[in-house]
């Protein structure tokens, strides 16, 4: 989870991710506002067997984003 501090450093606005691809597009712009991001892990004690909730469309946005947003960085 994001601390309202970082999210106020970043510009909402700008992000153009849904899903699984915003955590990682916030996450990536908190680091580069200089912020420190810890993972904390979390169990979903009813979800143990079942089928994932990410669709193609999903992993495939995410698959795409990461890359992007490192060459946006580059230019």
């Amino acid at each position: 989870m994001l601390a309202p501090r970082a999210v106020e450093g970043i510009d909402l606005g700008a992000i153009g991710s849904e899903g699984y691809a915003f955590q990682v597009e916030m996450t990536y712009r908190a680091v580069r506002a200089g912020f420190e991001v810890a993972e904390v892990p979390i169990t979903f004690r009813d979800r143990r067997v079942g089928e994932s909730k990410m669709t193609g469309s999903i992993v495939t946005e995410a698959a795409f984003k990461v890359p992007a947003l490192r060459l946006r960085r580059r230019r």
